[in-house]
């Protein structure tokens, strides 16, 4: 490459958004060491938090979001908000643009795609979820290309701009590769925003299969909250069960590493790690997620048999010990799960996203 090229990705709010936007501009300077990488997020996402420590150039805007907002605060966002969040993200172009923006979902990407248009600054889409957000499916027609992290979101997007790439899965998670344990060992992922339903029914199901005289191991990530965390772990103690409960967990490839069958929420990003790994999995999708996309995000792979989904509204403790019951004490089922998931891997997920990104980009060969 012989002069620096420039791209920004704007958007997040979730995880869900903030860790492929990331895993996306780690691959990118990993194949292009001079590349520069910028974001445009919100003051009220977790992007506020993680991007600057990890020392990334930011810029974050004051907005609110409308979906699901009353008519108000709907008027001064399209008319306050948006126009002065636009007018901030130009003025930071103004020496250096972008060769590209990249608009991951959630409401800052809204303004760095628009600030791009009338810039006239290509854009390239990335949505990570089986269905598509808000967002990304009103700015689909004004963008060059869109990246997919589920074939499924191709029946909601304009033909031809679309390019199935998956979501790129950390490189010490893809090494991970089911096996069963003795005595087997439940994991229980609840995610940021819907950690406390599973944390309540979960260990009520476990006592339930204890008292049956099930022996199994429990670990448990609660969510970052000190009574959460307290209050489950008393549950599992209370009822004479060996739990491992955490509030986050820092080494992802040994929580997965260590399972025999997994509960947990139906994001994007989690569905692809189950996937790679071949995790056999119950998902129970947050009900309130947007277009109810957590449940498509599973039904890739309950398609396959490598998963189960148990809607929220139906997932009593007793129902739900009886799905564990019936798959986390056969081996010769977990086994089939985990072969079935390894066929909707995201695999190659990191190359075809630079593939992606090089055809819009006045860059050299990828140097990965």
């Amino acid at each position: 490459m012989t002069t620096a090229v420039n791209i920004c990705i704007a958007g997040g709010g979730t995880g869900g958004h903030v860790m492929p936007a990331l895993a996306l501009a780690d691959a990118a300077r990993e194949a292009w060491p001079e590349m520069k990488i910028s974001f445009i997020g919100a003051e009220r996402g977790l992007e506020a938090r993680l991007l600057p420590e990890r020392g990334e150039e930011v810029l974050l805007l004051s907005m609110h979001a409308v979906q699901g907002a009353g008519m108000f605060q709907k008027l001064r966002v399209l008319f306050w908000e948006l126009p002065r969040a636009i007018q901030k993200v130009r003025k930071q172009w103004k020496s250096n643009p972008p060769q590209l923006v990249v608009g991951v979902g959630g409401y800052a990407s809204v303004t760095g795609v628009l600030a791009a248009l009338i810039s006239r600054i290509p854009v390239m889409l990335y949505e990570q979820n089986a269905v598509p957000g808000l967002v990304n499916r009103k700015l689909a027609c004004f963008c060059k290309k869109i990246m997919l992290g589920f074939a499924d979101a191709a029946r909601w997007l304009p033909a031809g701009k679309n390019i199935i790439t998956g979501n790129i899965i950390r490189e010490d998670i893809v090494k991970v590769n089911w096996q069963s344990h003795t005595p087997p060992r439940l994991l229980v992922l609840g995610g940021s925003q819907g950690a406390a339903f599973l944390n309540e029914t979960i260990p009520v199901a476990c006592e339930q299969l204890k008292k049956q005289g099930k022996l199994f191991q429990v670990t448990h990530i609660a969510g970052n909250s000190d009574t959460s965390i307290q209050q489950v772990t008393d549950a599992y103690k209370d009822a004479g069960i060996k739990a491992d409960v955490l509030g986050f967990c820092s080494d992802m490839p040994d929580f997965y590493s260590s399972g025999d069958l997994m509960i947990a929420r139906s994001g994007a990003m989690t569905v692809g790690e189950t996937a790679i790994c071949g995790m056999p999995s119950i998902f129970v999708p947050l009900p309130h997620a947007a277009d109810h996309h957590q449940f498509y995000n599973a039904k890739a792979s309950a398609d396959t048999g490598a998963a189960i989904i148990f809607e929220q509204q139906d997932c009593s403790a007793s129902k739900l010990a009886k799905q564990i019951e019936n798959l986390l004490f056969d081996i010769p089922r977990l086994t089939d799960m985990s072969r079935a998931a390894k066929t909707v891997a995201p695999t190659h997920a990191k190359e075809k996203q630079l593939e992606a990104l090089q055809a819009l980009l006045p860059v050299a060969e990828i140097m990965v």
